[in-house]
């Protein structure tokens, strides 16, 4: 089981470590300027103090006490040194990394006199430490002052997605109303755009079961009224011969209404999958369960795939030649055509025509007019079209399947 964690800790932690870590390289960065900079401004010094010494020795008289007052400076006069210090002598003018100090030589225009200034490498390094740390002294305070306004930031930015999630908790489990975006930031709004899916999905489904079992109680009503009525009656002794055979019609006409419900249930459910399944097979094993006999013309297809679930396939199928077969008044027809297209056709009176309401039925009708309905949503759930037509007495449902692989499709010779 995965641990919990905070989007904001997680903002927050990462935010402030790149905050910081970009701080450090600033700071380093600077820290490079400055030792350059200070360098460059040292041996101006050190050039400068050279001049001055130079320019110095020309007012005095006491050139030993001049040379020992100014520390670390050595002064060469005609090839003799005047003051000592810890370097060796240098022979060219400009300035030198010696080991432990950083020295300036200067020569004079006139004489043979030359002046070394010099500077040891550790009060530079102190010089430089002490400018750093000052630097960092002066801008950690900005930094942890970044580091607050960020975590407040933050915060701030994640309160519409904490209103979201507490007015989803205050939901009812019976409100499945959409739900709004207002206020929500665009990263969001895939969030409420997704629930509003799944809610509608859950609206439908919980509809449809309260849609099914109206139906039910309606359509079994009459059917269980009669059935009791014929029971009372045998139960009584007041019934003639012809009783137990209407109290089984009215048993079996209930069992038929039963089971057609419960194909509309699974309907309006949603039949799993999508395949894929062999057109030519379920169509083959359907003709075959159905207790009339049908005509099927496969068009010398061996097998055909499409991207259908079987189970919806063969519900359709059975469907639509129970349906030819029940008010049809000849032998219900197959015929399967490229597309793949399998048409369910078969005869019809003057005067006929599709039903496609629930419960909706022509008059004299023994069904439950359940059919199409069943159909029109299982085709629907899978991407099938239905095309209906009555012409010339001949009453025809076209099914126009989505084609499937075209390796997976072959020939036979005859058909069944």
């Amino acid at each position: 089981m995965s641990r919990p964690w905070s989007l904001r800790g997680r903002l927050v932690r990462r935010v402030v470590l790149g905050a910081s870590l970009s701080w450090l390289v600033g700071v380093g960065l600077a820290a490079l300027v400055i030792a350059h900079e200070m360098s460059e401004l040292m041996d101006e010094t050190l050039k400068g103090w050279a001049q001055l010494t130079i320019d110095l020795h020309r007012r005095t008289d006491n050139v030993d006490a001049m040379a020992r007052s100014a520390g670390m400076i050595r002064i060469i006069e005609d090839g003799r040194e005047l003051s000592g210090v810890p370097w060796p002598p240098l022979t060219e003018d400009g300035g030198h990394d010696v080991p432990g100090w950083r020295v300036y030589r200067q020569s004079a225009l006139w004489g043979d006199l030359a002046v070394e200034v010099g500077q040891s490498d550790e009060w530079r390094r102190d010089e430089l430490l002490e400018s750093v740390a000052w630097l960092i002294a002066l801008m950690l305070p900005v930094l942890l002052a970044a580091l607050v306004a960020v975590r407040r930031a933050v915060a701030s930015a994640l309160q519409p997605a904490t209103r979201f999630a507490q007015a989803l908790r205050g939901r009812s489990a019976q409100d499945l109303s959409p739900l709004t975006e207002d206020h929500l930031p665009l990263e969001l709004a895939p969030i409420p755009q997704a629930l509003n899916v799944y809610l509608d999905d859950i609206r439908a489904r919980v509809e449809a079961e309260r849609q099914f079992a109206t139906n039910a109680a309606h359509e079994l009503r009459t059917p269980v009224a009669a059935a009791s009525g014929q029971a009372q009656l045998i139960a009584a002794g007041l019934s003639d011969e012809a009783a137990a055979e209407r109290l089984s019609g009215a048993l079996n006409r209930m069992g038929h209404l039963i089971d057609r419900l419960l194909h509309l249930s699974r309907a309006e459910a949603g039949v799993a999958g999508h395949g894929p399944s062999d057109l030519v097979r379920v169509a083959r094993m359907v003709a075959a369960d159905l207790d009339t006999p049908v005509l099927f013309d496969d068009g010398e297809s061996e097998t055909i795939s499409i991207p259908v679930d079987p189970d919806a396939l063969a519900l359709i199928l059975r469907n639509l030649l129970r349906n030819a077969a029940d008010h049809g008044h000849g032998t219900p027809r197959m015929i399967l055509s490229p597309g793949p297209v399998l048409t369910v056709s078969n005869t019809v009176l003057p005067g006929a025509s599709f039903h496609h309401v629930m419960f909706d039925k022509s008059a004299g009708s023994k069904g439950a007019g359940l059919g199409l309905a069943i159909v029109t949503r299982v085709a629907q759930a899978q991407g099938i079209s239905v095309d209906y037509a009555i012409v010339d007495g001949t009453a025809s449902v076209a099914v126009r399947f989505p084609p499937g692989p075209k390796e997976l499709c072959g020939e036979m010779g005859d058909g069944v």
